[in-house]
């Protein structure tokens, strides 16, 4: 019997687990394989090589953040392979593509009305290993001539989710999250609908990415035929996912400009 494929999220519980467990299941009776998925909760993907379970054989399949996709894939000997096929969201602004979008948001009954606004004011994002919350602040940021030190602070909140929390509870003034995160915070708690709003939107940038390790990338192809499987997205709906569509390296590649070398931004 073939040995149980191990997925791993890096994703949740910002996006719903839910997601990654479906996935698992459908990719298990597609293979005729037993899966297994745990979770990375404390950051968006492996920053560290210490941290990379792919190299370390501890995983099969991952989903993660753009950025430890880009810098786990661009090593000498990179342990991961593309799976050329990811998630489309049912956000109007996608249009059908793999891509998601950040949204720099405050409290409803904020004052602030621009980004310009925030000057001094207490700014959370989710973690450094983000796309979202992190790199494409401060690639933003930077084309506008600012940087961190406009805000107040610049804290480091542990989770989307978190950022979300500290907002409503008036621990910050601000954050930038992934908007399919904020989508899902108020589905699952309809009394927090409209207690946040948007001040702009940061993208689209290319959806997180789905990736095997190296030495299974025989498993790339049924991978990516099990994914295009419409009942899939079919039972992803309730998650906001409607379809999955094609996606490459090159997708994320563009994204290596916006991505900060010093990984020490902030405090």
């Amino acid at each position: 019997m073939d040995p149980i494929l191990r997925f791993t999220t890096w994703l949740a519980p910002g996006l719903p687990l839910g997601i990654y467990r479906t996935i698992a299941d459908h990719v298990g009776r597609k293979l005729d394989r037993r899966v297994e998925l745990s979770s990375e909760p404390k950051i968006s993907g492996p920053m560290d090589p210490d941290d990379d379970l792919f190299s370390a054989n501890g995983t099969d399949v991952g989903f993660l953040c753009p950025p430890p996709y880009l810098w786990l894939s661009e090593r000498p000997e990179p342990a991961i392979r593309l799976v050329p096929m990811a998630p489309v969201f049912d956000d109007s602004r996608n249009r059908g593509r793999p891509v998601y979008f950040s949204d720099i948001v405050v409290a409803h009954d904020s004052r602030v009305t621009m980004v310009d606004h925030l000057g001094g004011r207490r700014f959370g994002f989710n973690d450094r290993a983000s796309l979202s919350g992190y790199h494409s602040l401060l690639a933003w940021l930077s084309e506008r001539n600012l940087d961190p030190s406009l805000f107040g602070s610049f804290d480091e909140t542990g989770g989307h989710r978190q950022s979300l929390d500290r907002i409503v509870a008036g621990e910050l003034d601000a954050a930038a999250v992934d908007t399919n995160v904020w989508r899902a915070w108020e589905r699952e708690n309809p009394d927090r609908v409209c207690l946040v709003r948007s001040l702009t939107a940061i993208g689209p940038h290319p959806v997180q990415p789905i990736v095997v390790r190296s030495e299974l990338a025989d498993l790339v192809e049924p991978l990516t035929d099990a994914l295009a499987d419409p009942e899939l997205a079919q039972a992803l709906a309730p998650f906001g996912i409607v379809a999955f569509a094609p996606i490459g390296h090159e997708d994320y590649r563009q994204l290596a400009t916006t991505l900060v070398s010093d990984q020490t931004v902030g405090s």
